[in-house]
């Protein structure tokens, strides 16, 4: 009889302390998932016209759920922000540059290694943002963002937006999963 290829893979050391080896307990699931909601409930208040106090109140509690040394990145682009001053940054880039944002849930991954959210977001781009240049057109994305979490923090390194393609007219019927 063979050995077991899940203990054989996981035992590679190739996989040594890496997410994959990472174990999950009810209560680690729940800090991940409460960290990423804390973060994405203060985001969709920014969603819509705010003022300078508002900002800096959802960006105190966005930023919370992130490390120090956090990483902002739009891989498609290769475009980064590091550390808190610079995600805020991101931030105010990236709102400033849609107008009427709409975010629908298409997918979400939580486990031990972070969430994985999907998401088509419709809006106006009013600004330049993550190589797209139709300034005053409609926006029709979806987009696939991972936040990777580091257990020994409790807190996310940030956020990788990985792919960025638009939807076509029948999905964007879809409302939810």
């Amino acid at each position: 009889m063979s050995a077991d290829p899940v203990v054989q893979l996981l035992s590679d050391p190739r996989f040594k302390g890496r997410p994959i080896t990472w174990g999950v307990t009810p209560e680690g699931y729940d800090a991940v998932r409460r960290a990423w909601l804390t973060h994405v409930q203060a985001e969709e208040v920014l969603f819509k016209p705010f003022t300078e106090n508002e900002f800096n109140t959802q960006m105190k509690v966005m930023l919370s759920v992130f490390t120090n040394d956090c990483v902002m990145e739009l891989a498609a682009t290769g475009e980064r922000w590091d550390g808190h001053l610079q995600a805020a940054e991101f931030y105010r880039v990236f709102l400033s540059s849609f107008e009427g944002m709409e975010w629908i849930p298409q997918a979400l991954v939580i486990g031990p290694q972070g969430v994985l959210d999907v998401v088509n977001m419709t809006g106006k781009l009013v600004n330049e943002f993550a190589g797209l240049k139709q300034v005053g057109s409609p926006v029709h994305l979806q987009w696939v963002i991972y936040f990777p979490w580091v257990p020994a923090a409790g807190k996310f390194k940030g956020e990788v937006i990985y792919s960025i393609r638009e939807l076509k007219n029948d999905m964007l019927d879809r409302k939810t999963v």
